[in-house]
């Protein structure tokens, strides 16, 4: 029963670890892009082939959120960018995107010792790999996976491998069909 407990303490607590990891990376100042040229500085210095919607940015705002800050004298190993509705206000669906091969993670464990009232935190940096978790689509002949999200909205996640390059769609406003229909229009953008 101990044993049970404590799996539970640290899987909520690393759960609550990486949701403020994620609120962290939402508060920094990101990009602001109207026009393409953000984005021809990023597929110059990054170390994989970005991949970009098919339909015209004035339609959307782009907000370049990693690299932050963006420095075009460094090379660049993930994207993410956020797509959001005409007014700016209205967040539609992320982007982010790496190489698929070579890539690095860096991922915590955290060590609870209840009696102690004590925790450790260990990095330990793993080679990317891709989660075979979720339902099989079909993306332009190449096999992507879609996890919903859990609690019934639209959307969820949408990830695949084109050309080296790992991509991962995620929505809260855009249905499955959408997503898919989404990931069908990505073009890929060689590097220069």
């Amino acid at each position: 029963m101990f044993k049970w407990m404590m799996s539970m303490i640290i899987i909520v607590f690393i759960i609550s670890v990486e949701m403020n990891n994620s609120q962290l990376t939402a508060l920094a100042n990101p990009v602001l892009a109207y026009s393409n040229a953000e984005l021809d500085k990023l597929k110059s210095v990054a170390d994989f082939n970005i991949f970009t919607p098919s339909f015209s940015i004035q339609n959307y705002k782009l907000e370049i959120k990693e690299p932050y800050p963006f420095n075009p004298d460094q090379e660049i190993s993930k994207i993410r960018l956020h797509f959001f509705d005409e007014s700016g206000k209205s967040y539609l669906f992320g982007v982010e995107e790496h190489k698929a091969v070579g890539y690095k993670i860096n991922r915590d464990i955290i060590t609870i010792d209840v009696r102690n009232h004590t925790s450790t935190t260990r990095t330990v940096i793993e080679n990317f790999k891709f989660s075979e978790r979720g339902e099989i689509i079909n993306i332009n002949g190449i096999e992507g996976r879609f996890e919903a999200w859990v609690n019934h909205v639209p959307g969820g996640y949408l990830r695949w491998i084109h050309n080296d390059t790992f991509i991962e769609i995620d929505s809260g406003e855009l249905t499955k069909d959408q997503m898919i229909a989404l990931a069908k229009s990505m073009n890929e953008n060689r590097i220069n």
